[in-house]
């Protein structure tokens, strides 16, 4: 019983890093804001009057260029699986991009990784499990009005 809770918590953990390093990643890929589709002119002052009384287009939310979240999300989870054992389980492995998605306005990311068990299980042959971790973020304008600096909802 011992072993399976020792090996069930080294996983969790393990599942735990990979997905923040996963997290992260995303974070850092989605603050690439497209300036050109920012700065289109379709959310002017007439619209954002609109939006205050609630008739207005509904708001697609920030968007963000694709090839620079793509490359950041890449170097961020390259800069966390080639880092110093410090920032990731030592347990951890064979960590690969699965997929990374963009759609202009979020970024998903799809990772997986090798987690080796500390107590191996020696009659079932099982040395490490595969653990995987999806993520998806997007940018969101904060609601209500902000004259000042003062966000009125």
């Amino acid at each position: 019983m011992i072993l399976i809770s020792v090996n069930v918590a080294s996983v969790s953990l393990a599942k735990r890093s990979l997905t923040q390093a996963t997290e992260a990643a995303a974070q850092r890929g989605v603050r690439n804001l497209d300036k050109a589709a920012y700065y289109s002119g379709e959310f002017d002052l007439s619209t954002q009057v609109q939006n205050l009384f609630g008739v207005g287009p509904s708001d697609p939310g920030i968007p963000i260029d694709c090839s620079k979240a793509k490359n950041d999300a890449q170097g961020a989870i390259a800069d966390w699986s080639n880092g110093s054992d410090s920032l990731k389980r030592i347990e951890i492995s064979d960590f690969s991009i699965v997929s990374i998605e963009c759609d202009g306005f979020g970024i998903q990311l799809v990772t997986s990784a090798r987690s080796k068990l500390p107590m191996q299980l020696a009659f079932f042959g099982l040395e490490s499990v595969e653990i995987s971790a999806r993520v998806s973020v997007t940018n969101k304008r904060t609601g209500g009005f902000a004259p000042f600096g003062k966000r009125i909802s």
